[in-house]
């Protein structure tokens, strides 16, 4: 009985062993709290955690770079939604963790500051990426 081998993996994961829950932050106007619509977010597909970055798990059917939101008008500033089952992958198959979405809400007019810092920001990273390609 011995030539069957094992039907028990030694390098399966423990039971209750999950990949590391990922945390981002994202700024939120007030005003998309208040419609009735989903809110569409980007979130990148590899999340900093440590001293690298992991592989964020999405659910089938997800948009690669996306996760959308269903938000309550009362939803107060630095609220942490926990979306489960999609922060890092475990390394050797065993369960996602979870994926930790603190929210800064921001007036318009902040929120218009955001995005021109976010887009001077990504210009200097493309910028930098196209002289050392090249």
């Amino acid at each position: 009985m011995s030539e069957l081998g094992s039907i028990f993996d030694d390098e399966a994961p423990k039971v209750g062993a999950k990949g590391p829950d990922l945390r981002i932050e994202i700024a939120v106007r007030r005003s998309d709290l208040e419609s009735d619509r989903p809110l569409v977010v980007s979130v990148p597909e590899r999340v900093p955690h440590g001293e690298s970055s992991v592989p964020r798990h999405r659910e089938v059917g997800d948009p690669p770079g996306e996760v959308t939101l269903h938000l309550s008008p009362r939803l107060s500033d630095g609220s942490v939604l926990r979306l489960r089952r999609q922060g890092g992958e475990h390394p050797s198959g065993g369960a996602p963790g979870d994926l930790l979405i603190r929210i800064s809400l921001v007036t318009e007019a902040r929120m218009r500051w955001v995005v021109v810092v976010a887009a001077v920001v990504l210009a200097a990273v493309a910028v930098a990426a196209f002289a050392w390609l090249g």
